[in-house]
């Protein structure tokens, strides 16, 4: 009767602290929170643990009092860890965009013993300056915010993140003496940003209005604090070499070159190249980086 009893009261104690989110560490904590918002009505037969003294990333999965126990060494690696069992075990696959929905079974699927997971590499990438365009410009937190999770259940922690830094050049650019129209006409629309990023053309679509450069400074900072929060660096852009035509006027000395036209766009749209080796160069490069952190 007596172990019973003893029994009794540590399954309530259980429940107990899921239900009041109870976690061994920060990092536990934020896995837990990306589980409410993944999973919402299943989140509480979810508990995060974080693996202490482990030299690389790694998850273990487990089954204990009716409940599925998420062991990892940070948020990144418990994160990979329920994207593992939901996709292993529950045979289901968190899509990346927020509207798709699933449902898990009433009674979660058990794990058998301990299954344990090593990263087989210490940094895994995602995203390239293209995936920038299409639909992605529209996105609004909403959308980010999931996206980022589906990340972190994939295993992802290295990251491009480059929204938002036209923000940033609009404030190196009018500092260096150029007009504001001079400056949100040199860059392209938002659907062709990836292609004047990657100094193909310039002003294609454009002028970039003031709200959607401000706009954009605000989500950047939304995406890098969620990033970082789930273990994801944050990869951020810095200078190529590529200035608006207009900078020419005001140092009509500097080493910049008009590149030739790309893939049969007008030569009004080509971009300007400006010599690495120069002072000047190393001069736009401290000031983006500065401004940038």
């Amino acid at each position: 009767m007596k172990q019973i009893l003893t029994a009794i009261i540590v399954a309530v104690l259980a429940t107990g602290c899921c239900q009041q989110n109870c976690y061994n560490s920060p990092e536990a904590k934020k896995a837990h929170e990306l589980a409410a918002r993944v999973l919402p009505s299943h989140v509480n037969s979810f508990v995060f643990e974080q693996l202490e003294g482990e030299q690389a990333d790694v998850y273990e999965l487990s089954s204990e009092r009716g409940h599925i126990i998420i062991r990892g060494n940070n948020a990144n690696s418990m994160a990979t860890g329920l994207g593992h069992y939901l996709k292993y075990y529950c045979h289901r696959e968190v899509s990346w965009f927020d509207y798709e929905h699933f449902t898990l079974p009433c009674r979660l699927p058990r794990v058998e013993g301990t299954e344990r997971v090593e990263a087989r590499v210490p940094e895994r990438f995602f995203l390239n300056y293209c995936t920038f365009g299409y639909t992605m410009p529209w996105w609004t937190w909403t959308e980010w915010e999931h996206f980022i999770d589906w990340m972190a259940l994939n295993g992802v922690n290295l990251a491009l993140a480059i929204t938002g830094q036209e923000s940033i050049w609009y404030r190196i650019w009018t500092g260096m003496g150029l007009s504001d129209e001079q400056v949100r006409s040199y860059f392209s629309g938002p659907a062709h940003l990836p292609w004047h990023r990657m100094i193909n053309i310039d002003g294609w679509g454009g002028p970039l209005p003031m709200s959607w450069l401000d706009g954009q400074m605000e989500l950047q900072k939304q995406i890098v604090a969620r990033e970082q929060e789930l273990g994801i660096k944050p990869i951020l852009p810095a200078f190529s070499g590529h200035v608006p035509a207009a900078l020419k006027e005001i140092y009509p000395d500097a080493p910049i070159t008009k590149l030739k036209e790309w893939e049969g766009f007008a030569s009004e749209y080509a971009c300007s190249f400006l010599d690495p080796t120069s002072e000047l160069f190393a001069e736009i490069q401290r000031r983006f980086i500065e401004e940038q952190n």
